[in-house]
């Protein structure tokens, strides 16, 4: 791809992002603590959205991309929101929407477009996912939330009620025990960092392949 298509790629792709950060705080429930940014998906977005706009300004002035370590773990974030998100939903989609379903462009841009946007630039356009130190920002990405889940989230908000707590972000969390939970965060953290090392696998053989071509 030429490096004036790359820019246009970015900034499509931040657009489109805005567009659905701004449609969230339109319809965020403000009495809830931290608001729509309680879910993991709202994190996914947001980070997308950051490493779009730094793509598309460091692109439209021809400068050498930065932040590329954190589009990589962005990009292992946006992967873990789509694999979490239909397992749950096709187990049983009040797991993780509770009684509120979102409207589907929102459903499938959140869980399925914007999340293969970032992916695709970070193995082939950015190359974000050859560098290396985006598994410790994986990991602490993955420790941020949980931490903001149990220490502030669950703690000051009621809703959603589950069968042994209540507030935490997704329904099916307040349907597990302390070490159910502490069970579920530590395999998505090891899922995280084999997703990790899956995508630096393809970018490293993706870079191979060019520059025997």
């Amino acid at each position: 791809m030429t490096h004036a298509n790359k820019t246009k790629f970015s900034l499509f792709a931040l657009v489109l992002a805005i567009g659905y950060s701004i449609y969230q705080f339109m319809n965020t429930d403000y009495a809830s603590f931290g608001w729509h940014f309680r879910y993991l998906t709202i994190w996914g977005l947001t980070l997308a959205m950051v490493c779009h706009g730094t793509l598309w300004l460091d692109r439209r002035t021809q400068s050498k991309e930065r932040f590329l370590p954190l589009i990589a773990a962005t990009a292992v974030l946006n992967i873990m929101v789509m694999y979490l998100y239909w397992k749950l939903f096709f187990t049983d989609p009040t797991l993780v929407n509770g009684e509120n379903s979102p409207v589907w462009f929102q459903e499938y841009y959140l869980h399925l477009v914007g999340p293969v946007l970032i992916v695709f630039d970070a193995l082939f356009l950015s190359k974000a996912a050859r560098h290396i130190r985006g598994l410790m920002y994986s990991v602490v990405i993955c420790l941020a939330y949980v931490a903001w889940s149990e220490i502030l989230v669950g703690p000051l908000n009621a809703k959603p009620v589950g069968s042994v707590t209540s507030g935490l972000p997704y329904p099916f969390l307040n349907n597990m025990d302390m070490m159910g939970r502490a069970t579920f965060y530590g395999s998505t953290i090891a899922l995280a960092i084999a997703v990790f090392v899956v995508l630096w696998i393809i970018c490293f053989i993706a870079r191979k392949l060019s520059k025997a071509s």
